[in-house]
């Protein structure tokens, strides 16, 4: 299986999501990712394990087996170019279908979580806008994104107040020729 094929299933993005920042036990990934059977979560969580995108960082007994913590490898979850020159335009379209997939499974349990509730959608944006940039301005605007969002994406276990609220920030770019 190919490093990309490994990333892009939406059960192990939704893993790959709930490390993001923190190890976690299998069991804390199970609460994060309830609606997902065990035995299936357990097999995508050895799949990344396998295949290198993510790590076995503490082992600890508990009632007589030995629970892990796993965490992303850094840098694991990057495609290269190189890995992305040899995909077939079919591929690309499947990849991001499966992205696309994996935004609406993520609002759809939002929905669910929040049924009901008035002005649930204070915080939810979608947009789409067309922006006009050379190669250079487009590179230093990824580049600008990036650093804005990296030092949010860890998560801090230490209680802050008002408490951290996670948020799922999806950019996808498209040129136009």
């Amino acid at each position: 299986m190919s490093k990309i094929d490994l990333l892009l299933h939406p059960i192990r993005i939704r893993i790959i999501l709930a490390l993001g920042g923190k190890p976690l036990t299998p069991g804390q990934i199970a609460r994060e990712i309830s609606d997902v059977p065990q035995t299936s979560l357990y097999r995508h969580i050895n799949a990344l394990l396998d295949g290198g995108i993510i790590q076995v960082v503490d082992e600890r007994p508990v009632r007589g087996t030995v629970e892990k913590m796993f965490a992303l490898v850094a840098g694991a979850t990057r495609i290269s170019r190189d890995e992305l020159e040899v995909v077939s335009d079919e591929d690309h379209l499947r990849y991001f279908m499966v992205f696309l997939s994996s935004l609406l499974q993520d609002f759809s349990i939002y929905l669910e979580r929040h049924q009901g509730e008035n002005g649930r959608m204070d915080d939810t944006v979608y947009a789409k806008t067309v922006l006009y940039l050379t190669d250079e301005q487009y590179h230093q605007l990824n580049e600008q994104f990036r650093s804005l969002a990296l030092p949010h994406a860890a998560h801090d276990e230490a209680e802050s107040v008002p408490p951290k609220r996670r948020y799922t920030f999806a950019f996808f770019s498209i040129p136009e020729d």
